[in-house]
C-alpha cells in the first residue's frame, strides 16, 4: 500500500519518500532493491523458526497489489519488464518449508494489479475501480501466472485475494488447481456467482468479529480478516491477520503494537474450538530479516504449543452445554481419545465446576497441561476439579480421559 499511498503528497508516506529517497526515485527502483538484499535471504532459517512456532503449513504472498512477482515467472507483464524477484523465492521457500515437514501454500492478489491498472484510491468504491479487466489484458495474464503457480509449485493450498476478474476463469483455474493437486485447499476470496458482489456482500454475519469476505460458488476454507467466528459453524475457517495493525512489515510499529503471545495462543485455542485455524502474517525487513519482536512471539507460541498442542492439533472441536465457567469462557476439543477443556485467562480460585456434555461418556481422568490437578470429581453431568497452581497466563487447558 506505499505505492498507493505515496501518491498522497502531503501524506507521511510521502514526505517520508522524498526525505529519504529523493522526488526522482520512483516505486520501481524498489524491484532491484529488493533483488539486492534477496542475495543475503536464508530461506532455511526462516522455515525452521515456523516450525519451532509450531505451525502446520506456511502461505507466502507471491503477488500483492503492486504486481511484483516473487519467482522468476516466464509470464511477461507488457507493462513493466522483469517486475519480479531473480531468486525464486516461491520455491525454495516451499522446499525449506517442506523439508521441515509443513504445508506449503500460495497467496496471489488475483483480483487487483497495478501494473496494469492503478488509479490513486481514496476510498472502497475507488478501490473496486481499480480493479482491471480484459479491457486491460489483465485477465490473460493473472491467468497464465497462476497456472505457472499450480503447474511449478503444487502449492497445499491456494489463497486467492480480491475476488478475480472473470468467474469462468476463476472455475477454470479452481479445476486445474484441483485435477493438479486433489488433497489441494482453496478459500473463499474468489468471484461471487454471478460475477459481481452481491447486497450486503459485507454485512456481518451473527457469531463473527472482523470481515467476512463474499462468499463465492467455490471454496473449502472461510477466511474472516482481523477477527473470527465465536460459535460452531458446520464448515472449516480460518482467522488472519498480521502480527501489529496491518500485514506485511511496518518501520513505525513498535513492539507494543504486537499481538502478545497471549493473544495469539488465546485465539488459537479459541479457533481450534470453533472449527477454525489461525493465519498469522510475518513481516519481514527488507533485509529479509523477521524482525526479533516478531520471531520472540513465534518461539514463545511454538512454546506453549510443545506442552498444549495435543489439545489444538489434530482435534475436532466439542459443542459445551455452557460457554462460561467461573466467569470466564470456555471451549472444548477431542482427539486421540481425550477431550479438552479450555478455559481462556486465569480463575480467581484454585477451584473450577463445569458442565460437560452428555454424550462424552465417563470421565477416567484429568491432568492440566504445563501443571496439576489436586483433585476432582466427575458426576451428574459436572466436572469439579482443584489445582495448586493455573498452569498459564492466557489458557488453561485440561485433558479429560473418557470412556
Amino acid at each position: 500500500w506505499y505505492q498507493n499511498t505515496m501518491l498522497f503528497e502531503d501524506s507521511p508516506t510521502a514526505a517520508y519518500h522524498r526525505e529519504t529517497y529523493g522526488v526522482d526515485y520512483s516505486y520501481d527502483h524498489f524491484g532491484d532493491a529488493f533483488n539486492e538484499a534477496l542475495e543475503d535471504w536464508d530461506p532455511v532459517s526462516w522455515a525452521r523458526l515456523f516450525k519451532a512456532s509450531g505451525a502446520r503449513y506456511v502461505v507466502l504472498v507471491t503477488k500483492h497489489h503492486d504486481g511484483f512477482a516473487l519467482w522468476p515467472s516466464d509470464v511477461k507483464n507488457p507493462n513493466k519488464e522483469n517486475w519480479h524477484t531473480s531468486r525464486d523465492v516461491v520455491g525454495e521457500l516451499a522446499e525449506a518449508v517442506r523439508a521441515e515437514g509443513l504445508k506449503f501454500g500460495v497467496y496471489y492478489s488475483g483480483g487487483v494489479d497495478w501494473t496494469f491498472k492503478h488509479e490513486r484510491i481514496e476510498s472502497f468504491a475507488g478501490f473496486m475501480t481499480s480493479i482491471p479487466g480484459e479491457a486491460e489484458g489483465y485477465i490473460d495474464y493473472a491467468n497464465a501466472q497462476y497456472e505457472e503457480l499450480i503447474e511449478r509449485y503444487k502449492p497445499d493450498y491456494l489463497w486467492n485475494d480480491i475476488a478475480y476478474p472473470s468467474a469462468q476463469s476463476s472455475y477454470d483455474i479452481l479445476a486445474k488447481y484441483y485435477n493438479t493437486v486433489p488433497e489441494g485447499l482453496t478459500n473463499d476470496r474468489w468471484i461471487a456467482p454471478d460475477g459481481q458482489l452481491p447486497e450486503g456482500a459485507f454485512d456481518k454475519p451473527e457469531g463473527l468479529t472482523g470481515l467476512l469476505p463474499p462468499m463465492p460458488m467455490v471454496w473449502d476454507v472461510r477466511t474472516p480478516e482481523y477477527g473470527m467466528f465465536e460459535r460452531m459453524l458446520p464448515f472449516l475457517w480460518e482467522t488472519t491477520r498480521g502480527m501489529g495493525h496491518s500485514f506485511a512489515y511496518n518501520r513505525n510499529e513498535t513492539d507494543e503494537d504486537y499481538i502478545s503471545r497471549d493473544g495469539i495462543v488465546s485465539m488459537l485455542a479459541r479457533s481450534a474450538c470453533f472449527n477454525g485455524n489461525v493465519l498469522l502474517n510475518v513481516g519481514p525487513r527488507g533485509d529479509t530479516i523477521i524482525p526479533p519482536g516478531q520471531a520472540a512471539r513465534l518461539e514463545a507460541v511454538g512454546a506453549w504449543l510443545s506442552v498444549a498442542g495435543e489439545g489444538i492439533h489434530d482435534t475436532r472441536p466439542v459443542l459445551l452445554p455452557e460457554r462460561e465457567a467461573g466467569g470466564l469462557a470456555i471451549g472444548a476439543t477431542r482427539g486421540g481419545g481425550a477431550l479438552y477443556l479450555h478455559v481462556f485467562g486465569v480463575p480467581e480460585g484454585e477451584t473450577l465446576s463445569l458442565r460437560l456434555p452428555a454424550e462424552i461418556g465417563e470421565v477416567t481422568s484429568i491432568t492440566q497441561l504445563g501443571g496439576e490437578v489436586s483433585d476432582w470429581s466427575a458426576s451428574d453431568g459436572r466436572l469439579r476439579l482443584t489445582v495448586p497452581a493455573w498452569a498459564d497466563t492466557a489458557v488453561q487447558s485440561l485433558k479429560l480421559g473418557v470412556k
